[in-house]
């Protein structure tokens, strides 16, 4: 089941990235909401691995039922006798103890699960607030290189510099352009990864 889960995600969070490669950066839903995701997630998960131990009460009564048979007396003379089965009672109260063990144990490692899961989205999160603050820092500093570009374009454009060193100025200000668009990929990436972990992809 963990592996299929593993599995799951990273199908859906490679789908996803390429699919949103050239779309616009978009919001993150607040960690509360993914919490609560994560959550339903393993609650459901944690229930459907339980049905498989439900109890059937069908019949249940049946093991009960003493076995109605005859004795003699030393006489000879036949009496009916009543004969409970013991070891079918040992049974029965073992295979429900052992239920009631193996439920329980697929109850905690739900939960243990869902806190892990919690716990990796939480530092997920955090670093990608971090990334958001550098991008948006990043944005504000090539807004100053895109003019200062503009201004050694018209320098060339006014024949004040060479054509090799408009191309220096050229190739660095799409270097720095690349720079951003490498953050913003890092950063959908990241943000993929984040809804996928918590069960929240396409949404």
């Amino acid at each position: 089941m963990k592996t299929l889960t593993t599995l799951l995600k990273a199908s859906n969070l490679l789908f996803f990235c390429f699919a949103t490669t050239s779309a616009h950066p978009q919001e993150i839903p607040p960690l509360g909401e993914l919490f609560t995701s994560i959550d339903s997630f393993y609650t459901a998960e944690t229930h459907a691995n339980l049905l498989e131990f439900q109890e059937d009460k069908k019949g249940e009564w049946l093991k009960y039922i003493p076995n109605i048979g005859l004795i003699y007396t030393l006489e000879g003379a036949p009496r009916p006798s009543l004969n409970l089965n013991t070891g079918i009672l040992y049974q029965a109260k073992r295979d429900r103890q052992r239920n009631s063990a193996k439920r329980r144990s697929i109850e905690e490692k739900g939960a243990l699960q869902a806190a892990r899961t919690r716990g990796k989205v939480a530092k997920l999160y955090s670093t990608y607030l971090l990334q958001q603050k550098a991008l948006a820092a990043r944005r504000e500093v090539i807004a100053i290189d895109e003019q200062l570009f503009r201004m050694e374009k018209d320098r060339y454009e006014r024949g004040e510099i060479s054509p090799g060193e408009f191309l220096k100025a050229k190739r660095t200000w799409l270097l720095k352009q690349q720079e951003v668009s490498d953050l913003k990929m890092k950063l959908e990436v990241l943000r993929q990864e984040i809804l996928t972990e918590s069960f929240r992809v396409g949404k």
